[in-house]
């Protein structure tokens, strides 16, 4: 329920900002990495496309190579983008990676096998999804927030990630957390849950199948 309020919230904003818009077509992409807090909706289409809003919308710049797009402020925007929104039209998706407190927002990935998800720098990834997989890497305080359903989902946590998955209805789980990091994930057969040297997980479902370890220092409850 979180999830759907943040990405109804994003949508919003999305809509009532008043500023400057720039619309591009673009070349197919698999793989989007966004960087200096800039927000960004990610929608699937028939055609590759972005809208840009915002205060400093023309400070936006976007950039190719081998399938991925990246997407950052200019030079005398760093770290700047916090009133600038994005909205990506994609027709395929692979990896989404949020970086120095960048937010990215999905409602829906379906009709694909898998993706992968990264944030780091204290960026932020909402999605929800309806997958056979899904992998998860947060660190350096980067939070994923993820709902839906799939069939097996690995977590990859470290040096202060958060993984909100609770409401991501998952068959199997695989969490691994290692120098601080806090997870919430969901598993309804079977989980396998490490903490190297600090870190919380706790899972939801009560799996049948257990599987849990710790190693200097770290909590792992089964719920």
């Amino acid at each position: 329920m979180k999830n759907i309020l943040a990405i109804l919230a994003l949508t919003i904003s999305f809509a009532v900002t008043a500023q400057s818009e720039r619309e591009i077509n673009i070349d197919n992409f698999h793989t989007i990495k966004a960087f200096d807090l800039i927000n960004v909706q990610l929608i699937k289409s028939d055609v590759n496309k972005l809208e840009i809003k915002g205060k400093d919308s023309e400070n936006v710049t976007y950039v190719f190579k081998d399938g991925l797009l990246k997407l950052r402020m200019d030079t005398d925007k760093i770290f700047d983008g916090n009133n600038t929104y994005v909205t990506v039209y994609y027709t395929n998706i692979k990896t989404i990676d949020a970086n120095e407190g960048a937010e990215i927002y999905v409602k829906d990935i379906s009709g694909q096998d898998a993706v992968e998800i990264r944030t780091q720098e204290g960026a932020r990834v909402v999605a929800g999804i309806d997958l056979n997989k899904v992998d998860v890497r947060a660190v350096t305080g980067g939070i994923v927030e993820l709902s839906g359903k799939v069939i097996k989902q690995n977590v990859v946590v470290n040096t202060g990630g958060i993984v909100e998955n609770r409401d991501l209805k998952s068959e199997t789980t695989d969490v691994k957390v290692q120098a601080g990091g806090e997870v919430e994930v969901y598993a309804s057969a079977s989980v396998d849950a490490v903490v190297r040297a600090g870190g919380d997980i706790i899972v939801y479902g009560n799996p049948t199948n257990v599987n849990k370890k710790t190693t200097f220092g770290g909590d792992i409850v089964i719920k």
